[in-house]
């Protein structure tokens, strides 16, 4: 049976351009970049042409400004753990900004309203308490919603407040540029890129405080211990590059795609609501259909080969709510019925079709088991 994977938001295939060119810094030359011999030097020059690339793809003024993580929970943990005062962090954060804060006893969640959009007077009134950090992501994760991270940073400066942002999401779909912007920390992960798992990279402006979350040898500058993953950087290079040469050309396609979808469904399911802005990322849709077990669907799906899933994959088998559906003010009996589709460069006409269809007899197959009754 083909596959049809629409989970993108929780992970993308590794692009044929980035594996290949992973390859040989596996079996040939695997050399660890900080010794000073030429197999070493080369792994080394293969490192810092792909930190350019990172620097680039996200608009930072100065590579030696980019550090190489596992991912961006990492990066979200040594941000979020630099500071020893007060936070402010949005309700709908990713759980590798939400849990950490949560768990300092430091941290107070920011509002959002019913499109996942930041309540700014709620916010105006907690940066009163002279925050030292505010985090609020870019893109979020399960719904798409978009935040106006130039309004949210200015306010935050504005109460001396640094500010960092989960820029995961919107790598590639929406225009960075972060050097002149009033932010001073982002974080990302390659594997929603098209690079490999395992690899993501923080930013941190010259002159913003970083504490060390790894410690150990001098990689990076003193800033994050342990030996460099080079094929996953290498991987991550070339991922940028290919986000750079046709990331936006690509968001347009994603968003017309993402359209349809929305199109095709509420015309075809009744009692459908799309979750987040009137304008979202172009690669994440959230679905709730009334009264509708959510997961039943997910099941369906999959025994047809297409790839969905309720929310973010990080929380999943947790049988727990979603926050960020909570947090905009979903009902149970909407909230339950939730489903997230995601797309990527890779995702065909055809395979949206076929989405379509099957969808829409899910939701139907589930609802008439269950006795559903429209109205």
């Amino acid at each position: 049976m083909k596959t049809l994977y629409f989970d993108n938001a929780a992970s993308t295939c590794v692009a044929p351009e980035a594996l290949d060119a992973m390859l040989p810094y596996f079996a040939e030359c695997y050399a660890n970049a900080s010794a000073l011999h030429s197999p070493a030097q080369r792994a080394k020059a293969a490192v810092e042409e792909a930190r350019e690339t990172v620097a680039e793809l996200i608009g930072a003024d100065d590579p030696s400004e980019i550090i190489f993580t596992s991912g961006a929970t990492e990066g979200n943990n040594q941000v979020l753990n630099t500071f020893s005062g007060r936070m402010l962090v949005s309700a709908i954060e990713h759980p590798s900004v939400a849990n950490p804060a949560e768990e300092s006893g430091r941290s107070q969640e920011i509002r959002v309203d019913s499109e996942g959009s930041l309540d700014y007077e709620h916010y105006s009134g907690l940066l009163k308490t002279r925050p030292e950090l505010v985090s609020v992501m870019l893109v979020n994760n399960e719904i798409g919603s978009v935040q106006d991270i130039d309004q949210i940073g200015t306010m935050a400066k504005e109460a001396g407040a640094l500010f960092h942002s989960d820029i995961t999401q919107g790598v590639g779909k929406t225009d960075l540029g972060l050097a002149g912007r009033p932010i001073d920390y982002a974080t990302l992960s390659g594997h929603k890129i098209h690079a490999p798992k395992g690899i993501g990279a923080l930013w941190a402006r010259s002159g913003a405080p970083l504490k060390r979350f790894m410690v150990g040898g001098t990689h990076e500058r003193m800033r994050r211990s342990g030996t460099l993953n080079v094929p996953g950087i290498v991987g991550l290079g070339v991922a940028a590059r290919l986000m750079i040469d046709r990331g936006k050309e690509e968001a347009a396609r994603m968003a017309v795609l993402r359209d349809r979808i929305i199109r095709e469904v509420s015309s075809n399911v009744s009692d459908v609501r799309v979750n987040g802005q009137a304008v979202n990322a172009p690669h994440i849709l959230s679905l709730s259909f009334y009264r509708t077990e959510g997961e039943s669907v997910i099941i369906n799906l999959d025994s047809q080969g297409i790839c969905c899933t309720a929310g973010s994959a990080c929380s999943s088998g947790m049988n727990l709510k979603s926050r960020v559906l909570t947090a905009i003010g979903l009902s149970d009996e909407w909230l339950r019925g939730t489903i997230r589709i995601s797309l990527s460069r890779y995702t065909t006409d055809t395979e949206v079709d076929e989405l379509i269809g099957a969808l829409t007899s899910s939701v139907a197959m589930v609802r008439s088991l269950a006795g559903y009754a429209t109205g």
